[in-house]
């Protein structure tokens, strides 16, 4: 038995399980449940797979312990993304596979643990989850009972329900994806500092759509427009590339505010986020990472 190993192993785990209980029990900290990945990743990197697996049953042991099986098959979930990142990263791979790969992986567990959740002890996630968005939108609703618009209120709230409730696929995507990539970040960050080789992301003024993403963007819109009302998978389609369209569409712009018009990387950044924030530029930049799918803009602001 390798004591170095054995050593950084208790140590990742150990870190996780604090990195749970502090975000379970202090909710402004919640974000650390979030990061188990990554002393999970790191374990698996520094010790091995084996030492790996050992971590994440005992994050989950220590969650059914001092918490509630909802929240430990929560923790294994986020210590089972951990595990396949790291093992990935040992592996040599490629950035852009780590997270692809991860969060194909990711979204089939999801599937899994609410089914587990859902045999073992006859708790519907999602149902339960529709039922809040409901209850709150009646709770709004009687807030604004009164009120001289409330026709139009209820109808607004009524149809925000609704999206939601259709969207709900590609929120949990989007979810899992920007939660492996900052995990991604932080373990490249840490192990960077160990003298470890992960493959590093291109810099976010690189970041591209692939051509063929646009050509399905515009069908699902006409699909959309031709059947006359909204469909459960264009629109979730439609959801999802459109945010990338849009974070490509910053990308160019962030490239041009670097190269061009060479400006520091904060002050770019801070003009990013209120050109997101905005309707109208947001719609824009939509409409600028569409076209870079086909031109790449880039070439023209060299």
């Amino acid at each position: 038995m390798d004591l170095r190993k054995l050593t950084n192993a208790a140590m990742m785990t150990a870190m996780a399980v604090v990195m749970t209980l502090i975000g379970v029990y202090i909710p402004p900290l919640l974000v650390l449940f979030f990061l188990i990945p990554v002393p999970i990743a790191i374990t698996c990197i520094r010790s091995s797979e084996s030492y790996a697996i050992a971590s994440s049953f005992a994050v989950f042991i220590v969650n059914v312990i001092f918490t509630d099986i909802g929240t430990a098959f929560i923790s294994l979930f986020f210590a089972f993304q951990g595990l396949v990142m790291g093992y990935l990263i040992s592996k040599k791979r490629k950035a852009s596979e780590i997270l692809i790969d991860t969060s194909i992986v990711s979204i089939f567990g999801i599937v899994i643990v609410l089914y587990l959740i859902k045999a073992a002890f006859k708790i519907n996630v999602l149902d339960q989850f529709f039922k809040a968005i409901n209850m709150s939108t009646k709770e709004v609703l009687s807030i604004y009972q009164g009120h001289s618009n409330f026709s139009a209120i209820k109808s607004n709230l009524l149809m925000i329900e609704e999206m939601l409730k259709v969207t709900l696929p590609a929120s949990i995507i989007i979810t899992v994806v920007a939660v492996i990539l900052i995990n991604y970040v932080i373990i490249y960050k840490v192990l960077k500092t160990q003298r470890v080789y992960v493959d590093a992301l291109p810099p976010f003024a690189e970041w591209k759509m692939p051509y063929i993403t646009g050509w399905i963007f515009i069908g699902a819109l006409l699909y959309q427009y031709f059947i006359k009302q909204p469909e459960a998978i264009t629109t979730n389609i439609i959801v999802l590339l459109s945010l990338g369209f849009t974070l490509g569409g910053l990308a160019v712009v962030k490239y041009y505010l670097i190269h061009r018009l060479k400006m520091k990387s904060l002050v770019a950044n801070i003009i990013l986020v209120f050109l997101f924030l905005f309707p109208l530029t947001s719609w824009l930049l939509t409409v600028i990472g569409i076209v870079d799918t086909s031109m790449d803009l880039r070439k023209y602001m060299s």
